[in-house]
């Protein structure tokens, strides 16, 4: 079943004590984490550790994600790109380090936003290349791991409500500029699954 990003906690909330048989994927998009243990689920809600400097940047001071149509040759935005690409692989080298599973999740999360945006800079050093299909698709794809980082719970207020003006004005720019569809913009979610486990055979039928 598919449940929400911040509904998760509600949901597991409801589940017995050590019930068995239950697994958690995320799902951003492209990009799917598999088998998430309960335990970091609940780790991720009141994460201490968590870098609140993290979302603006990879967001709110990320002009390249959220900018109206200024770009009019793609060599103009190849430098913000690759800074971009540079910053999320410093940040996954940095998670990866931690070796935690929560820290595997984020990092995970930042691979694989450094990953479109290598993508579109391959596309734009194409000859030609429709620089608002580019810059539409990066954006479109980013979405859903920019929308998980700002669902953080984590977060400080300011930092929250400032990306959140920021993400509905990128919205409104794909829609108006890069002539995107607001159908091709993915929530995150929760992949849920429940496999009954089997009892083991009792001891009698064994020596039976």
């Amino acid at each position: 079943m598919k449940i929400g990003l911040t509904e998760i906690w509600n949901f597991t909330k409801m589940l017995r004590k050590g019930e068995q048989g239950w697994s958690f994927s995320l799902v951003a998009g492209k990009c799917k984490i598999n088998d998430i243990p309960h335990e970091v689920i609940q780790e991720l809600k009141v994460d201490a550790h968590y870098d609140t400097e993290l979302l603006p940047s990879i967001f709110t001071f990320r002009e390249i994600l959220w900018q109206p149509d200024v770009f009019t040759e793609a060599a103009m935005s190849l430098p913000a790109l690759r800074i971009f690409t540079a910053f999320c692989q410093e940040e996954t080298n940095k998670y990866e380090q931690k070796g935690d599973e929560l820290s595997m999740v984020y990092g995970t999360l930042l691979k694989n936003l450094g990953q479109c945006c290598e993508q579109t800079m391959v596309y734009l050093e194409k000859s030609r290349p429709d620089v608002k299909r580019g810059l539409g698709d990066l954006r479109t794809h980013a979405f859903p791991i920019i929308k998980f980082f700002i669902n953080h719970p984590q977060n400080r207020p300011d930092y929250y409500q400032d990306a959140v003006n920021r993400l509905n004005y990128a919205v409104k720019i794909m829609l108006t500029q890069f002539h995107g569809r607001y159908t091709e913009l993915e929530d995150p979610y929760w992949q849920v699954r429940f496999k009954k486990m089997v009892e083991p055979e009792s001891a009698s039928k064994e020596n039976d």
